[in-house]
């Protein structure tokens, strides 16, 4: 229950997510019998015979404030982060963060935000919180994060509430730093569940199909499920966390080609459904993961056309550059009799990489025939180019 005295202050609040430092009763006191112990501490030197007393130090406290809370809805997650703060590693200093408690204030729509940061600690419950060795870890990503789960089978409930969130450092001493600012959402309830039967495959040339089915009913159970399309998410294997979607507009079937990955790294891709919240989109948890690695085992395009030419006792080869990225160079053919498949020979020992060739290992009045192939980064061959004969001029 509410007090009047709090009920005033919250109908006078802010807009702002920034708590309020107005000086409460509590505080009040707490002033009180601060000036009580600092005059205590006055009366010492007056009372002691065994020298001149210092005048006293308080105590150093953690100063560190985490800032810039964020909190999002995917499915029935709720995911708190925030940037992560400089950690001292010295456990025996006041500002060596020993974990971080995760506060949540459950507050109806309809009312005035707790900005207030002592209402705030008053109406709030601790709901978890990050130990050191979680904070180390997290902290390497440059973010430090939290999920809180709730229960969206409880609709009636929940479509009254704002969810207001803070976060607390404490120091091995137990002391604790101010609330950071405030971060407050309220749950969308017709969220879809998550796709189902991800499956990813080599589907052409630099190109990866993603295939998925719909899922069938929202997380509460109704049916059929709120969808407005789809993300797609794609991350190398050894990082933890997806960043930007593939798609940069909705995805509204349950297909997607992706061509912007590279060859023989290993990636994990996810799919999440979009349903409609009350302001904007809203994510669902992860379809079920799928690690792939991409082989190209695609011959790339034979050139085309080969031009001949020949004087001074050489026979020159011209061709167009080939337009797939991963095409390295060229090999040369040449044969006398271009209907015997077994008489071409191969001309360059190493992929050519320039687009002409000249042949100057010819007999004068002598005819030879001519063919091109194109070599990728992984040896895939393609096709030889159409056969061009050309007699060798002095």
């Amino acid at each position: 229950m509410i007090s009047k005295r709090k009920k005033e202050k919250r109908k006078s609040g802010q807009s702002s997510a920034c708590f309020t430092r107005k000086p409460s009763l509590r505080k009040q006191k707490s002033l009180k019998n601060l000036k009580a112990i600092i005059f205590a501490f006055c009366l010492l030197p007056f009372a002691s015979s065994c020298g001149k007393v210092s005048a006293p130090v308080p105590p150093q406290r953690i100063t560190e404030r985490a800032r810039e809370l964020t909190v999002i809805q995917r499915g029935s997650v709720i995911f708190i982060s925030w940037p992560a703060p400089p950690l001292v590693k010295q456990e025996s200093s006041a500002s060596y963060i020993e974990r971080i408690d995760i506060y949540r204030l459950a507050e109806r729509r309809d009312e005035p935000a707790v900005l207030d940061e002592d209402d705030f600690e008053d109406l709030s419950q601790i709901i978890g919180f990050l130990d050191r060795e979680t904070i180390d870890a997290q902290a390497s990503n440059g973010r430090l994060r939290f999920t809180d789960r709730i229960d969206l089978n409880r609709a009636a409930d929940l479509s009254s509430l704002r969810l207001r969130y803070s976060v607390r450092y404490v120091n091995r001493r137990g002391q604790m730093a101010r609330f950071s600012a405030t971060a407050a959402i309220e749950p969308a309830l017709s969220i879809a569940e998550p796709p189902a039967n991800l499956s990813v495959r080599d589907h052409a040339q630099d190109r990866v199909e993603i295939t998925w089915s719909a899922p069938e009913a929202n997380v509460d159970g109704a049916r059929p499920a709120s969808i407005v399309g789809y993300n797609i998410y794609r991350r190398p294997s050894r990082r933890e966390e997806f960043s930007r979607p593939l798609n940069s507009e909705v995805v509204t079937e349950t297909n997607f080609i992706d061509s912007g990955f590279r060859y023989e790294i290993e990636y994990v891709y996810v799919v999440r459904a979009l349903s409609q919240g009350t302001t904007g989109l809203i994510e669902s948890a992860d379809s079920a993961s799928v690690t792939f690695t991409a082989v190209d085992e695609f011959a790339p395009v034979a050139p085309d056309p080969v031009s001949v030419a020949s004087a001074n006792g050489t026979i020159s080869l011209f061709w167009p550059r080939s337009a797939e990225r991963d095409v390295t160079g060229y090999n040369i053919y040449r044969t006398e009799t271009p209907d015997d498949e077994k008489s071409w020979v191969k001309l360059n020992e190493q992929p050519a990489t320039a687009v002409t060739f000249h042949d100057d290992r010819v007999t004068i009045g002598r005819k030879y025939f001519y063919r091109v192939t194109a070599i990728d980064q992984f040896d895939n061959e393609s096709a030889p180019s159409r056969a061009v004969g050309e007699t060798a001029n002095p």
